[in-house]
This record gives C-alpha cells, structure tokens and sequence, in this order.
C-alpha cells in the first residue's frame, strides 16, 4: 500500500491471509483419534495466531480459516458453524490478552487465561450447534443432546492440546520475541491511532489554498 499509516497495512493483510492458509493446513493434519472421536490440530494455531495478532484478523482467521476447510472437504453444513465459533474464539482471545488483560505482568499466564475463554466458546458454540440448530436446519435426527454430549469430551481434549501447542510455540521459545525485536508484526493499536491523527489533520494542499 502506497499509505504506510493506512488501517490496514500490506503487513497486516499479509499476516492474516497466511494464517488463514496456515489454519486450513493444520486442518488438513491427521487427527488424533480418541474413542469414536478425532481430536484436530487447528486450534493450536488459531490461538497462536491470536496471541499475536489483533482481534480483527483472528476472527478472519480463525473463522475463515475453519469455515474453508468444511468446505474443502464437503462439510458445507458445518462451514457457517465453525465461521462464527472459531472467529469468536479467536478474536475473543486476542481482544482479552492484548486489550482487557495488556497492562497485567506476566504475559503467557494471561495468554492462556484468554484462550481458555476463547476455548469455552469452541465447547459450548458446538454443543448448542449440534443439540439444538443442527436438528432444526437439516433434519436429521443424527443430532441432538446425546451427539453432542458425545462432541463436548474431544472438543475439550482438542482445546487442551491447542492451547498447549500454541503456549509452548509462542512463550516457551522466543518465537513471538523474535518477531517483535525484528519488527515483523503488524502494530494494530498505533496503525489505528495514526489513521486517526491523520484523518483529524487537515490536507496539506488545502492548508496552502487557505493562505
């Protein structure tokens, strides 16, 4: 972008579309088999995305990122779901660690605050989809409180692995470290807060008609 102090940077469009591309790959990642269930790798980089970037791009993310994976492999019922679920999770855990929890010590602690509430939104989002709207939208009686009551063990099991993954990657090693000394993440707060100033300065060549 010609605008370095546009909202949204060529820094900014960049992180977001590789993490949604990184978010589908780790989809497609055999899952772990556990009982009759398959616990994902997904949400490890969904919540790794979120303790670096803002909550904006990690509901794209998050969100897109899940939604074109159902459809990638057919899922079409699901795509809306896992939308609306996963980018909630996401933006939620970052809007939590980067804004609600940003002036409190000990960063890692407060990451995995954040993405056990982001993680609450996973369990519960699919329960409520597979016990009540999945029945009412296609009919099948496949659904309902027992489906999803069976869906709540390896939902929570995926969380658990996700938010450990995404914990070690990004403070256990001096990942997100790296990235902030070679400046290599978008700073969403000042991008915002200088779109703002510039927008309340007046143009210079109106200035300059006014003399």
């Amino acid at each position: 972008m010609k605008n370095k102090k546009a909202l949204f940077t060529t820094k900014w469009i960049a992180y977001t579309a590789m993490l949604t591309a990184l978010v589908v790959a780790t989809s497609v990642i055999p899952p772990v088999p556990i009982g009759a269930n398959n616990v994902y790798w997904c949400d490890g980089m969904i919540l790794l995305g979120a303790f670096l970037m803002d909550p904006v791009s990690s509901f794209i993310f998050g969100g897109l990122g899940s939604a074109l994976y159902d459809f990638c492999i057919g899922h079409v019922h699901m795509a809306a779901a896992s939308l609306i679920i996963h980018g909630l999770q996401a933006a939620v855990t970052s809007a939590l660690l980067h804004y609600a929890f940003a002036k409190f010590k000990h960063e890692p602690l407060w990451a995995v605050v954040s993405a056990i509430a982001g993680a609450l939104i996973v369990i519960g989002g699919y329960f409520l989809t597979y016990w009540a709207i999945f029945p009412l939208t296609t009919g099948s009686s496949k659904y309902g409180w027992a489906y999803a009551s069976e869906r709540v063990l390896r939902n929570v099991l995926q969380e658990i692995i996700g938010i450990s993954i995404a914990t070690v990657v990004c403070y256990a090693t001096t990942f997100k470290k790296q990235l902030e000394k070679n400046h290599l993440l978008p700073d969403f707060k000042r991008e915002i807060w200088d779109e703002r100033k510039r927008a309340a300065e007046p143009e210079p060549h109106l200035e300059q008609q006014e003399e």
